[in-house]
């Protein structure tokens, strides 16, 4: 079976999940999921074939028999990068999950990450100020002169403050 792989989905709770379809082979049959995280597969047996009745997997060598009816999840712990593959219990039917490196996040949601870790406004603004600096810095160079860049990184810090401090009271009175 000629499937598209498919990206493994990220759970909230900190899992992969992904859905598979049991017809006359897997849907998908390609799966592209994250190194390191654990995995939940989720079979829909539709074929009554008794091939399809288990799914086994080399690695780790796993197992299991598939419900007639409804859905059957399998978990894996995490995987280190390579690849997966599972059959039926008889081998006709294959699919393969290819476990990749996570991408390292870019500067700017690295900064997003920490600047939300912060229990204070002004840490918050401070963080979220000098991020912005080289854009800040660039834009006025270029459009003005160096005094009205440094006018410029001091008014958004002003804004950066007066933002960060009206969200975290904002968010202090849902709380």
């Amino acid at each position: 079976m000629l499937d598209h792989s498919v990206r493994a989905r990220l759970h909230p709770d900190g899992y992969q999940v992904v859905h598979v379809v049991v017809d006359g082979g897997y849907r998908p049959d390609g799966i592209i999921a994250r190194a390191g995280i654990p995995i939940r597969l989720v079979f829909r047996r539709d074929d009554d074939d008794a091939c399809t009745e288990r799914v086994v997997f080399s690695g780790p060598r796993l197992d299991r028999r598939l419900a007639p009816t409804g859905t059957t999840t399998v978990h894996l712990p995490a995987q280190p990068p390579g690849l997966v593959r599972f059959t039926c219990g008889m081998g006709r039917y294959r699919g393969r999950i290819e476990f990749v490196e996570a991408r390292s996040p870019s500067v700017v949601a690295r900064i997003r990450d920490r600047a939300s870790r912060l229990k204070t406004p002004v840490g918050a603004a401070l963080v979220l100020w000098i991020g912005s600096l080289p854009l800040i810095a660039v834009v006025s160079v270029l459009a003005f002169d160096a005094t009205t860049a440094v006018a410029a990184a001091g008014a958004a810090l002003i804004a950066w403050m007066a933002g960060c401090l009206w969200a975290f009271g904002r968010s202090a009175s849902t709380a």
